[in-house]
């Protein structure tokens, strides 16, 4: 029986402060997911949660830019690699923030000029830097006790102060080192003048996180999202896990395909939903009434043996017929933002 799971990429307590909470509406397809669901705790990343519940997700502990760099041709096997988020920080009189919309898409001719100039100025370091034709770019190098460094992804502190997040641990100054440095090179860097002149928000570092070894490739096995699963989704740690699944990334359709028999729906679906720079109540909406809603029905209806919502630092569960059939005996609902955004 195919499984489902849908991830909202990027919600964390910090993403809404309290006046956008305010002005939330409520979603009735969430929360009822949400109440009905059995919640166990992501494990701080939801990434980390699907190589977990993946049949690759047992033996030697990888890293999430080593399951991502698996896209890669040739990054350089014996040499650590970091997930490289271009990010926009708020400087004020004392304090340092991330910005509310600081987690910056970069078109690829945009990452491709980073790389490029990245090779000429830190010829010598050690270090190279991958376009990764998603949001984060991939940078390779760095000492082997890389990987006992502990970093965050940047969405935890999108509008906080992000100090919390960088790296820490056994080896991590000398990647705070880097980041310093490549916050230099990218002042007034020629990628950063075009953005500025098309008033979008500059690069003005890179968030380094996830950092550990290049994996080999891995033979599929059982397991979610499962040999011939199908990904929705636009991010490169799930282009690396479904390359080394043996799935495949296909492009999201406008909408919830209307019903499984429509041969739209695969077996076992993985579904990634970016909710934009500034979710605001009309994106919200559209989200649970064209993704959540229609995918729900479906579950209730028997498509899907589970369904699993990925959110915040939480896993939310539906599974068993025992609990379709006593879907409208259960608890009532709270509003989505007191279980999620806490």
């Amino acid at each position: 029986m195919p499984r489902l799971v849908i991830v909202l990429r990027d919600l964390y307590p910090a993403r809404l402060d309290q006046a956008a909470r305010a002005a939330l509406p409520r979603l009735p397809a969430l929360e009822k997911w949400l109440a009905h669901g059995d919640t166990e705790a992501a494990g701080g990343d939801w990434r980390q949660w699907l190589w977990r519940e993946s049949a690759l997700g047992v033996g030697p502990a990888r890293s999430l830019a080593a399951i991502a760099g698996a896209v890669l041709a040739d990054p350089g096997t014996d040499r650590p690699l970091w997930l490289a988020t271009p990010v926009h920080f708020v400087a004020g009189l004392d304090t340092v923030r991330l910005h509310p919309a600081g987690l910056l898409e970069l078109n690829p001719e945009e990452q491709r000029a980073l790389a490029v100039d990245f090779t000429r100025v830190f010829a010598g370091s050690g270090y190279t830097l991958h376009p990764g034709a998603r949001r984060e770019l991939l940078l390779a190098g760095g000492e082997a006790a890389a990987a006992s460094i502990r970093s965050h992804d940047p969405a935890q502190w999108l509008g906080a102060d992000p100090r919390a997040g960088l790296p820490a641990g056994d080896g991590a100054a000398a990647m705070r080192r880097l980041g310093a440095e490549l916050e230099m090179w990218l002042h007034e860097h020629p990628v950063n003048a075009a953005r500025a002149e098309r008033g979008l928000l500059t690069v003005n570092a890179l968030w380094l996180w996830g950092g550990g070894s290049l994996p080999q490739p891995t033979a599929a096995t059982g397991g979610l999202p499962g040999s011939g699963g199908v990904a929705w989704a636009d991010d490169l740690f799930v282009d690396g896990l479904m390359r080394l699944r043996g799935g495949e990334v296909a492009p999201a359709p406008s909408r919830w395909p209307v019903a499984p028999a429509s041969g739209l729906v695969p077996p076992d679906l993985l579904v990634v939903r970016a909710l934009g720079e500034a979710p605001d109540a009309r994106s919200l909406l559209a989200l649970d009434s064209e993704w959540l809603a229609p995918a729900l029905a479906q579950w209730r209806g028997g498509a899907f043996e589970r369904a699993t919502l990925l959110a915040g630092h939480s896993a939310v569960t539906l599974g068993g017929t025992r609990l379709r059939r006593l879907w409208r005996r259960f608890r009532r609902t709270r509003p989505w933002w007191e279980t999620l955004l806490q």
